[in-house]
């Protein structure tokens, strides 16, 4: 846990944060190979743009294809995955008073060549996603294979490549951003802390 200590600091002041080294080599492993499984077992399907009746596939846009996790189906990989995602749920309950209640996930596929554009995580009339979470699955990723997660701040962007065992946490209605291109296959799991409604995030103030 020494590494969370600035978790919820870092998350209220700049609204994004990178973990190196999430989790234990072995279960990094195992849902590396879980995934590549499901993927070749055709579990895998093409991910949609938009909500309700304005749902759409527009793979120009958005071109991973994705593989949700059921809470009735969670294998062994999968529950200890989760089971880190509920310590960093609690943390941020307990520094930030967010009152995140449920979790949800999936696998995110990138075939060679696709992106996700520039876009929030939470829509407009579902206020439930707080903090987006995403972690990486890809072994000896470098620079020139592209793939980044690009995200966008004020007057600024930052740009981390989707590299094995992290973990990048950010604010789901605040930050925009976007999956660049890359030369291979990218794999991740996405996914969201959730709340009953929106409850902001309150920025850290320095006392002096």
């Amino acid at each position: 846990m020494e590494q969370w200590e600035q978790v919820p600091d870092q998350l209220a002041e700049q609204g994004w944060v990178v973990c190196e080294n999430w989790l234990e080599g072995p279960v990094v492993s195992a849902l590396a190979e879980e995934a590549r499984q499901r993927w070749e077992a055709g579990r895998f399907r093409q991910a949609s743009i938009g909500r309700g009746h304005q749902e759409q596939q527009q793979v120009r846009i958005r071109g991973d294809q994705i593989d949700w996790w059921h809470p009735d189906q969670v294998t062994v990989a999968q529950q200890a995955y989760l089971r880190r995602l509920e310590e960093l749920r609690e943390l941020l309950n307990r520094h930030l008073y967010l009152s995140l209640i449920t979790q949800e996930a999936h696998y995110a596929l990138y075939p060679p060549q696709t992106c996700y554009q520039r876009h929030l995580d939470r829509f407009q009339d579902a206020p439930e996603r707080t903090v987006s979470t995403v972690f990486y699955l890809n072994s000896d990723w470098h620079a020139e294979e592209g793939g980044q997660l690009r995200l966008h701040l004020a007057g600024d962007t930052q740009d981390l490549l989707p590299s094995w065992n992290r973990l990048v946490l950010f604010r789901s209605a605040d930050i925009e951003h976007e999956v660049l291109p890359a030369t291979r296959e990218r794999l991740s799991i996405t996914g969201w802390l959730r709340c009953r409604s929106a409850l902001p995030i309150p920025v850290v103030h320095e006392v002096v």
